[in-house]
């Protein structure tokens, strides 16, 4: 098997597969440079990838001086390839199986919000003004739902269903299409925003559908979106970023403190691996230490059990267990 043949027919397998352009434009680019180090090592036949090929190589990236996402991108690229080769039954044997992304370990998590920062966050829009009610409208939706900036400018005026109460997401990353609960308050700023906003908005470009419109009646862009929560983020005297993807995070981060799923989780954000949801656990893992304690069958206690150690003045036999 070729080895150049072999990575050129994946390449065109990923846009059929529906990956985004950026991903694909990423993989091409760290997939020609693990061709140039196979080529290097003489190594022609993707057969005679080894394991330790594969060491060899994950430890050359991780000797390069670039950020530790940049790297676990590289080897990225080369698991999904062999992912798919052994996927479609070109290879028996995976060589990267068990090979770790560091990134997924020591990745450098974003910030996130605290509740009460994205309350103040969103309490910043003066509802007076048609723009405001707007932009309280579209934070409401980014923090409700934990969408993509992506996914929020795809957002067309019939994929809200206030009746169901969610959102529709038709053009989600890698093309996939999910539902999304709307809480009550995304729920309440949208129907404004639709009957008293919009429609004015919509007058000098009656044909567009996109949800979010400019003043002008255009679609609103990335730029403007980020300009937006970067405004009441500085309004609201908070320190953090604030981007959509902030969003997104805190979002997350408080349905896990709440003692949601982490599967759950998977689904609203539209991750294609749990390894990916699982980064979340990193940030508050004492809040879910204490919503194992309170919800596990095995861990909580009953309460005649606090009611015993409230008067024995809270002390318990402690046992070595190292299961």
């Amino acid at each position: 098997m070729d080895i150049l043949t072999t990575i050129t027919e994946y390449k065109l397998q990923l846009k059929t597969r529906g990956y985004a352009k950026a991903t694909i434009e990423g993989y091409r680019k760290n997939l020609d440079q693990f061709i140039a180090y196979l080529t290097g090592r003489n190594i022609s036949d993707i057969k005679q990838i080894t394991r330790q090929t594969i060491i060899d190589y994950q430890e050359r990236v991780m000797n390069e001086t670039n950020a530790m996402e940049t790297k676990a991108l590289k080897i990225r690229a080369v698991k999904r390839l062999f992912e798919y080769l052994e996927e479609t039954h070109q290879l028996l044997v995976n060589p990267t199986e068990g090979i770790v992304e560091t990134c997924r370990k020591n990745r450098k998590i974003g910030p996130v919000l605290t509740m009460a920062e994205v309350k103040k966050l969103l309490q910043q829009p003066n509802l007076s003004l048609k723009t405001h009610i707007r932009d309280r409208a579209m934070m409401e939706v980014l923090y409700s739902t934990a969408i993509r900036l992506d996914e929020l400018l795809h957002l067309e005026v019939y994929h809200a269903d206030f009746a169901d109460k969610v959102l529709y997401i038709r053009k989600g990353k890698g093309n996939k299409q999910r539902v999304v609960p709307l809480g009550k308050h995304a729920i309440q700023y949208l129907r404004e925003y639709l009957e008293k906003v919009r429609p004015f908005y919509a007058r000098k470009n009656p044909k567009e559908r996109k949800f979010f419109l400019l003043n002008t009646g255009l679609p609103m862009t990335p730029h403007s979106v980020r300009g937006i929560l970067f405004k009441y983020r500085k309004q609201a005297g908070i320190k953090k970023s604030a981007s959509p993807h902030t969003m997104r995070r805190s979002c997350a981060t408080h349905l896990l403190q709440n003692g949601a799923d982490i599967r759950y989780i998977q689904k609203l954000l539209g991750h294609r691996h749990l390894s990916t949801t699982q980064t979340y656990t990193k940030i508050m893992p004492v809040d879910v230490k204490k919503t194992h304690e309170k919800t596990h069958p095995g861990v909580k206690k009953s309460e005649t059990q606090r009611k015993l150690e409230i008067r024995s003045g809270g002390k318990e036999d402690i046992e070595d267990n190292d299961d």
